[in-house]
């Protein structure tokens, strides 16, 4: 049982005891006296009973609605920034050299990474960064340099999909490897 639904079976409960003790009063009071009355004080009872419960399902339906759309939103942010690394990679692949811009552009995606990605995406992208420095470094690109970035891209990729297709409630990623994992690609990629 989620922690999240105490709250509201604690509400519901309270709710059912409280309307117990009312209509009882009420029935024991009004019963024999003015029948009328009895039957006021129950509808009126059973209005509040009804508003109450509705108010408490539909917050909760307005808060998962809410967790929801940021969820979408979340994972559409993410889908656009890897979608902006595999095309980066690609135009850095058919014009087969790493210019300046190219650098900077892959530093700065790194840095969006930080913002999105799981540790495991994080530390793909650190063994990444390595072999796409040591290509950098290089005048041009042959064949050999495509296979090995593609290669360290298909292991990228791996954990890309992992982390997009999750569905289990993230668990919070070790802030210490995030921060040593988005550092150590920073220090890979300056090949000034």
């Amino acid at each position: 049982m989620r922690r999240s639904t105490i709250p509201l079976l604690i509400s519901i409960a309270a709710a059912a005891g409280f309307s117990y003790l009312l209509f009882r009063t009420v029935l024991e009071e009004s019963e024999t006296e003015h029948p009328i009355t009895f039957e006021l004080y129950a509808a009126l009872i059973g209005v509040s009973i009804t508003v109450i419960l509705t108010s408490i399902l539909l917050k909760r339906q307005t808060g998962a609605e809410l967790r929801k759309e940021e969820n979408v939103m979340f994972l559409e942010l993410k889908m656009k920034t890897y979608t902006e690394l595999i095309e980066q990679l690609q135009d850095i692949i058919s014009k087969k050299n790493v210019l300046e811009e190219d650098m900077i552009e892959i530093r700065l995606l790194n840095q969006k990474l930080t913002f999105i990605g799981s540790e495991e995406v994080l530390i793909a992208f650190n063994s990444f960064s390595q072999c796409f420095a040591k290509i950098a470094l290089k005048d041009g690109i042959d064949d050999d340099d495509i296979d090995n970035l593609l290669e360290e891209l298909s292991e990228l990729s791996v954990f890309i999909r992992k982390d997009l297709m999750s569905t289990a409630p993230r668990k919070l990623d070790s802030e210490t490897k995030i921060r040593e994992a988005v550092k150590r690609s920073n220090r890979n990629l300056d090949i000034e």
